[in-house]
């Protein structure tokens, strides 16, 4: 199965996001695919790297993120959870545990980094371990990435932030360019980015955030 990725050797935020072209699995449609990222330009993406599979901390994130795939689909985004293991180690691990803990096949397809071709312009790949750290890149719709992240192997991250800042960079999108401002969550108010604004921002903030 082929495995190629751009040749990039770093990835920054508001810049294309390297391409590639890996193996996965397709547990809702049971069976092996190949996953190209140019074929999801016009989409939002977000890459949720992970360990390991069959491991600790990795299940219990995965869980959390299978939990939102409803709120994830009405952004229009596609998520894919990413490790170095191979598309046979993913099929195996949710037969054996994933699909039991969300109740059906794992909704998301799961990558097969194998190389760490997809981890390493992101930071992401350890090579003296072989394994993709606890990473997250988002990518809008243009391919452009805006968001890189990666936590210690020990942290396990909360779904329902990442799903926050997708929700935040689509308001930024779709409302021609108002920035976001601290603990934004849907339904609160965003800031215009103008003139007029630069300088004046603490009582703006004052004033959003007694919004709350």
């Amino acid at each position: 199965m082929e495995t190629t990725c751009a040749n990039k050797l770093t990835a920054s935020i508001g810049e294309e996001a390297p391409l590639f072209k890996v193996p996965g699995f397709d547990a809702v449609n049971g069976r092996f695919d190949t996953y190209s990222l140019a074929d999801y330009i016009g989409k939002y993406v977000l890459l949720f790297f992970y360990p390991g599979d069959f491991t600790y901390v990795c299940p219990t994130e995965l869980v959390a993120l299978a939990s939102l795939k409803e709120k994830f689909d009405a952004t229009g985004t596609q998520v894919f959870v990413v490790s170095t293991d191979s598309k046979f180690s993913h099929k195996n691990w949710n037969e054996i545990e994933l699909s039991k803990a969300v109740n059906g096949n794992y909704p998301f397809p799961m990558l097969a980094d194998t190389l760490g071709v997809i981890g390493t312009p992101y930071g992401v790949f350890k090579e003296d371990d072989g394994v993709d750290l606890r990473g997250v890149v988002l990518i809008d719709k243009k391919g452009i990435v805006q968001l890189i992240y990666v936590n210690a192997p020990p942290l396990g991250r909360n779904p329902q932030e990442l799903l926050r800042l997708v929700l935040a960079l689509k308001e930024h999108d779709d409302n021609g360019g108002r920035v976001i401002p601290a603990c934004w969550v849907p339904g609160d108010d965003t800031i215009d980015p103008s003139y007029e604004n630069s300088g004046n921002m603490w009582n703006n903030y004052k004033k959003l955030m007694e919004g709350k």
